[in-house]
C-alpha cells in the first residue's frame, strides 16, 4: 500500500521545498476562515498547516519533546511602535538544526534533501564529520558541504545539447591548432587568437564537466538566506551566527503564515505540554519516594518527605494511656 504523497495537490500542504508543484500549492493557498469551527478545530487545523512546513521530516512525538515554550524578542533602544511578533517565532527551535540550517543556506533544495546529505556523511561540524540530522546548532558553528553535491542538489539538470558543443569546442580548437603556423606571418592576430583559444578550453571544460552552476527553475521564491547565517559559496560552507530572533514588526524565522495561525498552534501544543507534564505528575505521586534517586525528576509533594506530625487530640497513647507501674499483688 502507498503512502500519501509528500507534495499533494489535494491536500495542498506548503513544504520546505523548491519543488514547482509545491511553489504551486504557495500561490493558490487560502488560509483557514477563523469563524468556521469550534476552538480546538482552530488549533488543529493551525497545527497541522504550521507543520507541514516547519519540520516534516520530524515526528510528532520528536517535535512534542523539543519544544520549547519559551520565545526569544529584541528590543530596540530607540522608540519602535510595531508589536514583536512574538509567536511566529514558535518553530525558532527548528531553524537550529542541521538539516534545516543547511536549507535555509540554500546547500539543498528542500529540508529531506538536507537531511539525506547529513546522514550519508557529506556534511562536516568544525571540521569533524557528522552524521545526526538532528544535531542542534550551537552560534559559532561551522558547517561545511561538499561542494560536488551541492551542485548535484542545487544545480539543474545538464542539457541536452552538452555533448555537441563540447564537439564543437574540441573542433575549433583544432583549427585554432592547425592555423598556428599562419599565425607566425601575421604577429597582429596572434593575441586575437590567443584570446579565441581560451575562450574555447574554458566553454569545453564548463561543458563536459560536472562544476557548471545553472540555477533550479521556480527556485526565485525560495532564494533567500536569513540574516542569522554566513554564507560561503565558494567554499560551500556556512556560520551559525545565532538563534533566531523577533524585532518590531519582524521574526527571522521564515514561513508563510501570518502569527495568527502560530499562536493558535501554539496554544495546541503548550496544552499538549502541560496534559503530558500533569500525566507524569501523577505518575510520580503513586511511586514511593525512597526510591528515586533523580534531584531533577519531579517527586511528588513534599508532604512525603516531611514527618506527619501527630496531634495530641488523635494521638493513640494519649487517649488509651499505658499502664508503666507495676501492678500490686492480691493477697
Amino acid at each position: 500500500m502507498r503512502g500519501k504523497p509528500f507534495i499533494s495537490l489535494k491536500r495542498m500542504l506548503l513544504r520546505p521545498s523548491w519543488n514547482k508543484f509545491n511553489l504551486y500549492n504557495i500561490a493558490r493557498k487560502q488560509l483557514p476562515s477563523p469563524s468556521s469551527g469550534t476552538l480546538f478545530q482552530k488549533k488543529w487545523i493551525a497545527k497541522r498547516e504550521t507543520r507541514a512546513y516547519h519540520g516534516p521530516q520530524l515526528r510528532e512525538y520528536q517535535l512534542k519533546n523539543s519544544f520549547q515554550p519559551k520565545v526569544h524578542g529584541v528590543t530596540p533602544s530607540h522608540e519602535n511602535k510595531n508589536p514583536i511578533p512574538f509567536m511566529s517565532q514558535m518553530y525558532a527551535f527548528i531553524e537550529s538544526r542541521l538539516d534545516m540550517s543547511i536549507h535555509r543556506a540554500m546547500f539543498a533544495s528542500s529540508a529531506l534533501q538536507a537531511r539525506q546529505l547529513v546522514v550519508h556523511g557529506k556534511v562536516s561540524v568544525n571540521g569533524l564529520p557528522e552524521k545526526r540530522s538532528y544535531r542542534v546548532l550551537k552560534p559559532g558553528d561551522l558547517v561545511t558541504v561538499e561542494p560536488k553535491f551541492v551542485l548535484h542538489c542545487v544545480s539543474a539538470l545538464k542539457s541536452k545539447n552538452s555533448q555537441p558543443a563540447s564537439s564543437e569546442a574540441n573542433t575549433s580548437t583544432e583549427k585554432d591548432g592547425t592555423s598556428s603556423n599562419e599565425s607566425k606571418a601575421n604577429p597582429s592576430n596572434e593575441e586575437n587568437q590567443e584570446t579565441s583559444l581560451s575562450k574555447s578550453t574554458l566553454d569545453s571544460k564548463l561543458e563536459s564537466g560536472m562544476h557548471n552552476f545553472s540555477p533550479k527553475p521556480y527556485m526565485a521564491l525560495m532564494a533567500f538566506i536569513p540574516s542569522y547565517l554566513e554564507v560561503c559559496f565558494q567554499t560551500c560552507s556556512f556560520v551559525y551566527v545565532r538563534d533566531p530572533v523577533a524585532r518590531p514588526g519582524l521574526t527571522e524565522v521564515p514561513s508563510p503564515f501570518p502569527e495568527d495561525i502560530h499562536a493558535l498552534a501554539y496554544s495546541y501544543y503548550i496544552r499538549s505540554r502541560c496534559m503530558r507534564q500533569g500525566a507524569a505528575h501523577r505518575q510520580a505521586k503513586r511511586l514511593f519516594p525512597q526510591r528515586i534517586h533523580d534531584p531533577g525528576f519531579f517527586r511528588g509533594p513534599r508532604d512525603l518527605y516531611d514527618p506527619k506530625k501527630k496531634s495530641s487530640k488523635n494521638s493513640y497513647s494519649e487517649r488509651y494511656p499505658v499502664r508503666r507501674t507495676k501492678l500490686p499483688k492480691l493477697v
